[in-house]
């Protein structure tokens, strides 16, 4: 048997292999250790879906030929993103066009991509995002049980609509990091000026633009952090994420406690000049300064 890696032809030896499942189990823990991912398969020149489990039963003696498709990591969060994201695209044309069949077929691959979307999304522990869409979709009437239809188009539309451009954005984190740290980085440190209000807005009950201010705050420390983890910079990650983190769990600590004048020095004296020193930490490129 023939095989091939991204075209080029490696020597294997079978030992005990019986199966093709058996031989791609034994490559793709070798493709591991070399940081790489098995994306696609073709037996005897004929392409196979990695999920049908059939082509595993294979006896090697009726194999001439297996060619492998490998990937990077990142390259395979990528097309996963891409994938996800064309689904949700293709949801929202179905619903603005009245397209039913569609929706039913769509319905029926929603369960799979519902168990990898917390991992592309990377909300962490407190998954906002999928906790919205998931009671979003069940108020729409999506996925669509037997004999039953979307309740509300127009909240199915918006929301495949929202999560289309989500995770367009994680892909462009993963796809240009430096580009998108960058553009994070200074996005924070335009930020930075309003943290001043933050307190004066809470003590004097203006307390829906004080938060506004730091879900803002929240969500593009948390784009920054997304995307310095894809990329490969000369500069500390783990030490900016642990230094960040310890601040804002300080600034959380003083909000539920409502203090202001904690949380006014906090963001004045901690957050504030750490956001103005990002973008020259980073230098705009992922790389520290020098």
């Amino acid at each position: 048997m023939i095989i091939t890696i991204n075209g080029d032809r490696i020597e294997y030896t079978l030992e005990d292999e019986n199966t093709a499942g058996d031989v791609i189990k034994s490559l793709t823990s070798w493709l591991e250790e070399s940081g790489l991912i098995l994306a696609s398969l073709r037996l005897n020149g004929e392409s196979v879906l990695m999920t049908d489990k059939e082509w595993r039963k294979r006896p090697v003696d009726d194999l001439a030929s297996m060619d492998l498709e490998a990937i990077g990591v990142r390259e395979s969060r990528i097309r996963q993103l891409e994938t996800a994201r064309d689904y949700f695209i293709l949801l929202n044309n179905a619903v603005e066009s009245q397209g039913s069949e569609a929706l039913v077929e769509l319905s029926e691959g929603y369960g799979d991509l519902l168990r990898i979307l917390p991992n592309l999304l990377g909300e962490g522990q407190n998954p906002s995002i999928m906790t919205h869409l998931e009671n979003t979709m069940e108020t729409a009437g999506f996925p669509i049980r037997e004999g039953k239809n979307v309740t509300d188009r127009e909240l199915l539309s918006k929301e495949s609509a929202k999560i289309a451009y989500i995770l367009e954005g994680r892909r462009k984190e993963t796809e240009n990091p430096d580009a998108e740290a960058a553009s994070a980085a200074e996005a924070l440190s335009v930020l930075s000026e309003k943290l001043d209000d933050v307190a004066v807005h809470l003590q004097t009950g203006k307390d829906k633009q004080a938060m506004d201010t730091i879900i803002v705050l929240t969500e593009m420390l948390q784009r920054l952090m997304r995307a310095l983890s894809w990329s490969e910079g000369a500069f500390d990650r783990e030490e900016l994420a642990d230094d960040m983190t310890g601040i804002l769990a300080e600034l959380e600590e003083a909000l539920k406690a409502s203090d202001t004048v904690l949380i006014g020095d906090l963001l004045e004296y901690e957050i504030k000049p750490r956001l103005l020193e990002l973008p020259g930490k980073l230098n705009f490129s992922g790389e520290a300064a020098s």
